[in-house]
């Protein structure tokens, strides 16, 4: 039997409620629209201390500073058969930018559309299913570069899924290493990397540190703490002319990503703003 945990947030809360349901033991997170409110669900096995997970999400939450009704988080009895499917009903497939199509690997492609690349995805439990405004402004950036110019060697920093170091591969990426701190993500990562026969172009390791080297494109999309921790290891990484996109920035924190990663010598290019969230591409090294 499993216990599934559904919370009801306003935005953009709904991405630290899934890392922290994540972080807390949650056997998988999703996150879903309902109405004018996000619903963030995790799944906990049978045993666990229902009373002091939401004792410690509701202290979080207030610390967080989040209006919370009480009656915005509860939990479900689940048969064990049932939960494992019980979060996929609302991924169905979905068109980002003028070339792609990421496709749920359990369903069938809706239509045939010869201008667009297909992802076959199953983000299980990790990140980055294609639908969160963070993931879906770096697909549309990556997407944008590879048609000015090759991507080239390609740095995917918290990869999740990997359905951004998959996307990269596929628009011509002659390599691609793709990072991330959860063992879980990485190993969801290779099966996905595995089902679009990217294998042989993408690598994935468990880390958090910003790896040694030079890429022509590095792509961040983590959170904006982490980003500001990383300021100049994130500049150092990208090869002279290269470009810089980072994500998982709210609004009105761009401003201060900015001017940090300016102050180390990138150079805003554009800003991609989505619902509540920005998405910034920098190059590096160009007057």
């Amino acid at each position: 039997m499993i216990w599934e945990l559904r919370v009801l947030v306003e935005r953009p809360w709904d991405e630290s409620v899934a890392e922290w349901l994540a972080e807390e033991g949650s056997l998988g997170v999703s996150t879903t629209l309902t109405g004018e409110r996000l619903l963030v669900t995790g799944y906990y096995e049978e045993g666990t201390d229902r009373n002091d997970v939401e004792i410690r999400l509701r202290l979080v939450l207030a610390a967080w500073g989040v209006a919370f009704e009480g009656d915005a988080l509860t939990w479900r009895e689940l048969p064990d058969e049932d939960w494992a499917e019980a979060w996929k009903v609302d991924y169905q497939p979905l068109k980002v930018g003028r070339r792609l199509w990421i496709v749920p690997s359990w369903l069938t492609l809706p239509e045939e559309d010869p201008e667009r690349l297909v992802i076959r995805m199953d983000p299980e439990m990790a990140f980055g299913s294609g639908t969160h405004a963070t993931t879906r402004g770096c697909l549309e950036l990556l997407e944008s570069l590879a048609g000015e110019a090759p991507l080239g060697r390609v740095l995917d920093m918290g990869s999740g899924s990997g359905i951004l170091a998959i996307w990269a591969a596929l628009l011509g990426a002659g390599r691609v290493l793709g990072t991330d701190l959860d063992p879980v993500a990485v190993e969801t990562a290779r099966r996905n990397v595995e089902v679009n026969g990217v294998a042989g172009r993408v690598t994935l390791i468990e880390s958090a540190e910003v790896p040694e080297g030079r890429f022509e494109t590095v792509v961040a999309n983590i959170l904006a703490s982490v980003l500001l921790e990383n300021v100049s290891r994130l500049v150092a990484a990208v090869a002279q002319g290269g470009a810089l996109i980072l994500s998982g920035i709210l609004r009105e924190q761009a401003r201060e990503i900015q001017v940090a990663f300016e102050g180390e010598g990138a150079r805003l290019d554009r800003t991609l703003f989505i619902e509540e969230w920005a998405v910034l591409l920098l190059r590096i090294g160009l007057a």
